[in-house]
């Protein structure tokens, strides 16, 4: 599958293990900028937010793949993604 230069994927996983964060804060601009992306390559590299869910009930991986360098419009299609992502309430 090819990332189209104008594509943006937001991927996010939970895991029930609690790291040492903060909670996570879904906003484009804080996320870390890392050159590989698990050994494939992808033009704008892998952008990734960290932290914990609603109540400190466990652990979040956020990751944002851009096709191309990302741009204000492409920032913001991210963004709009993070902004609909809801992360689930903690288990009882």
């Amino acid at each position: 599958m090819h990332l189209p230069r104008d594509g943006v994927i937001v991927w996010a996983v939970i895991l029930q293990s609690r790291f040492a964060q903060r909670p996570i804060r879904l906003d484009v601009a804080l996320a870390k900028r890392f050159d590989c992306c698990e050994g494939a390559y992808v033009a704008g590299g892998e952008y990734e937010l960290t932290g914990l869910g609603p109540q400190d009930a466990y652990s979040v991986i956020v990751r944002i793949y851009f096709g191309s360098r990302p741009t204000a419009a492409l920032r913001s299609d991210a963004q709009r993604a993070l902004d609909q992502l809801e992360l689930p309430p903690p288990r009882r």
